[in-house]
C-alpha cells in the first residue's frame, strides 16, 4: 500500500506571489477611485438640482416682471401681430402730415381695445384721418370722440385692434 495524504487535515494556503499582492492593491485602490467619483458625481447632480430649481424660479420671476412691463404678452386675443409696435407703426401710416398722435393707449384685456389723443392742424386732416382710419386694415370699430376745434382739431379716437384680418 502506498502513502496516501490525509485529506482530514487543514490545507494551507500558498503564500501570495509578489504580482498577486500588487494586483490586489491595484483592485482595492479602483475601487476606492470608483467609489469617490461616484460619491463626486452625486454632489455634483445634487448642486445641478439645486441650480436648475434657481434658474427656473429666477425665470418665473422674469417673465411675472416681463408680463407686468408689457402685459399684452399672453393676454386674450393678443399675438405677435398685436405688438406695442405694430399698433403704433400701423396708426402712424394712417397719419396724415398735419396730424399729430398725443396719447395711445391698448387695453389688451378687452380685446385690444385703443385709445388714441389726436390733434390735427386743419378740419381737412381731421376728415382725412378718420378715413385714413376707417380704411385701415388693422383697425376696426373706430369711433371718434367728442372734438374741440378752434383752428386745430383735438379729439379722443376709439378703435379695436384687427391685427391686418378684416
Amino acid at each position: 500500500m502506498s502513502r496516501q495524504p490525509d485529506f482530514s487535515t487543514i490545507a494551507r494556503a500558498s503564500p501570495l506571489r509578489v504580482w498577486e499582492r500588487v494586483a490586489w492593491a491595484l483592485a482595492a485602490l479602483a475601487l476606492g477611485v470608483v467609489a469617490l467619483a461616484a460619491v463626486w458625481a452625486r454632489r455634483e447632480a445634487v448642486e445641478a438640482d439645486a441650480r436648475l430649481l434657481r434658474t427656473q424660479d429666477e425665470i418665473r420671476r422674469l417673465q411675472a416682471r416681463r408680463d407686468a412691463v408689457a402685459p399684452w404678452r399672453g393676454a386674450p386675443g393678443a399675438e405677435a401681430s398685436s405688438s406695442p409696435a405694430r399698433v403704433v407703426a400701423a396708426i402712424a401710416a394712417a397719419l396724415p402730415p398735419d396730424a399729430r398722435l398725443e396719447r395711445l393707449v391698448i387695453d389688451y384685456r378687452h380685446g385690444a381695445a385703443i385709445e388714441m389723443q389726436i390733434v390735427t392742424r386743419t378740419t381737412a386732416a381731421w376728415d382725412s384721418l378718420l378715413a385714413r382710419l376707417e380704411r385701415s386694415s388693422e383697425l376696426r370699430e373706430v369711433a371718434p370722440g367728442p372734438e374741440s376745434r378752434g383752428g386745430a382739431v383735438r379729439s379722443v379716437v376709439r378703435a379695436r385692434w384687427q391685427g391686418g384680418v378684416r
